[in-house]
């Protein structure tokens, strides 16, 4: 388990990654020259901002004549940042680009100027409370203060879903506070907050902080409404929290999950997206520095699993000249 002193580090490395993104010099190309690539991530807490500034810098240092820098965001927000062209290439989850595709709740219309580049590892659904209030499942939440994330954000759309299945809402609690994990850990910890259920790849910074601090309890939906969720909703997938992560939870726990990719809006050159597809995944074990867990999801063999929407024609071309098996749901349609 990685310690509260090396979770500190992790998030040290990657505020001087990103301090360190404009002091490089770049050689520009004809069809990209002075490309400043808007990379959208997560709240600061969680594994999307580091994993943002991982990639930025490895653009910054291999890709020429493309700059990044990581900007804060969530799954759904990313999604309507990138079809409306106010970022670039950005962190999403495997649900929400298929229901951003299809026009599904809470996506109003199709979103079609968004494309895949490249799957990532996997997002684990869980939920946080303490010991204390005697929460052990989702019937339990009723009247208590609870925050499912960041209004928008993936966790809280997939929060809303899960209470759906358990002919539950929002009406139910006492109190219905939308805040990412950094405030919500605190929150939790000075018990000014219940439960918290997120959507990440565990451990979070946030929340091994609390763990040390007072007994925490973590739990996640019922066999029976994980697999009619799995089979409602594009994108999910059943994955289990490995055990022993959190002194809450010292057996695994059977969960939701759902991949985590980047996705780039379409109009970008294939120049650009072939070079940072191409240099992702000639340094990917740089990204294993932000979580352990991700030697075990970020590889170049799951490049394509779980990528809900066409790829780009740049990332197409990279993965056609490294010999991948291409499934026909993901070719180019540009």
């Amino acid at each position: 388990m990685q310690n509260k002193s090396s979770l500190r580090s992790t998030l040290l490395v990657s505020i001087c990654l990103i301090i360190g993104l404009t002091g490089l010099a770049f050689m520009p190309t004809p069809s990209s020259a002075g490309l400043i690539l808007k990379v959208g991530t997560g709240p600061v807490g969680g594994n999307w901002f580091p994993l943002g500034a991982v990639l930025s810098t490895i653009v910054n240092e291999k890709v020429e004549g493309v700059r990044a820098a990581p900007t804060l965001g969530g799954g759904t927000t990313n999604m309507k940042a990138l079809n409306a062209g106010t970022q670039d290439f950005s962190l999403t989850i495997g649900i929400t680009n298929a229901n951003a595709w299809e026009g599904k709740a809470p996506f109003k219309k199709n979103y079609r100027n968004i494309r895949s580049a490249f799957n990532t590892y996997i997002n684990i659904f869980h939920v946080y409370t303490r010991v204390e209030t005697g929460i052990k499942r989702f019937e339990d939440l009723k009247g208590k203060r609870v925050s499912p994330g960041k209004k928008g954000f993936t966790g809280e759309v997939l929060t809303r879903l899960v209470l759906k299945e358990y002919g539950m809402s929002y009406e139910d609690f006492a109190d219905v506070i939308l805040v990412g994990y950094s405030e919500g850990g605190n929150l939790m910890r000075d018990k000014h907050l219940d439960a918290y259920s997120l959507i990440t790849m565990p451990p979070s910074a946030a929340f091994v902080e609390l763990d040390t601090f007072a007994p925490v309890y973590i739990f996640s939906a019922s066999p029976e409404v994980i697999d009619r969720m799995i089979k409602k909703y594009s994108g999910l997938t059943r994955i289990q929290l490995p055990g022993g992560i959190y002194r809450g939870r010292p057996k695994p726990l059977d969960t939701i999950g759902t991949p985590c990719v980047f996705a780039t809006r379409k109009d970008l050159p294939a120049d650009v997206i072939y070079g940072v597809t191409k240099a992702f995944w000639e340094n990917y074990k740089r990204s294993w520095k932000v979580n352990p867990y991700f030697k075990d999801y970020i590889r170049p063999e799951n490049a394509l699993s779980g990528l809900a929407i066409p790829l780009h024609p740049g990332a197409y071309r990279y993965y056609r000249e490294a010999g991948y098996n291409i499934p026909k749901r993901l070719m180019p349609i540009d």
